[in-house]
């Protein structure tokens, strides 16, 4: 009986291990830079939205690096069915999220307003957290490769202007922007 239940046990570990391989890009985390307090709901609902894009638009651009990338929609439903919305992967618990989306990586980044930020704010209008409307154009832009284990693999930290990260009336990331990111990326895609 015990060895049978060790079997069973091996079988299922096995079997788990093979399910969470490849890697998944979360949406985009946006931090306009202010408190808690001052973001609005319509700052939420943009951030939102603009972190769904760009991670599209990363998915669009590292595609063609492997086929152990999870599709961004894929990526999306499981966190839907799971009652998570777009602007919370980035702070969750990442070897949850591994499980969660049967990879081995997550790919986790955030996009921050520089120092600009109360620039922006005073002279932008309404709609100064929208990345277009920054009179600075400075953004951090942070990404992190987290493996199952919750251990980050890979941390890439630069800033961009809004131009320098996406091509401009598309969703793909500027071939520059890329290129400083290729080799790491695809090497965790060939698995």
């Amino acid at each position: 009986m015990r060895r049978s239940l060790f079997l069973c046990l091996f079988l299922m570990a096995t079997v788990a291990a093979f399910a969470q391989r490849g890697v998944a890009i979360l949406p985009f985390s946006i931090n306009y830079g202010v408190p808690a307090g001052e973001v609005t709901p319509e700052m939420q609902e943009y951030s939102k939205k603009i972190g769904v894009f760009l991670q599209e638009a990363l998915y669009n651009s590292v595609y063609a690096g492997g086929d152990t990338l999870q599709p961004a929609s894929r990526t999306n439903k499981l966190f839907t069915d799971a009652g998570i919305e777009p602007d919370q992967p980035y702070y969750l618990d990442k070897t949850g999220l591994c499980i969660l989306l049967k990879v081995k990586y997550v790919i986790a980044v955030q996009v921050t307003f520089g120092k600009g930020a109360d620039k922006a704010r005073k002279e932008g209008g309404p709609d100064w957290y929208k990345l277009t409307s920054d009179m600075d154009k400075s953004r951090g832009f942070r990404l992190e490769i987290f493996s199952s284990n919750g251990q980050s693999a890979w941390d890439y930290k630069e800033n961009y202007s809004w131009n320098q990260l996406i091509v401009p009336n598309s969703q793909v990331i500027q071939p520059e922007t890329y290129a400083r990111i290729k080799k790491q990326i695809e090497g965790f895609l060939q698995l």
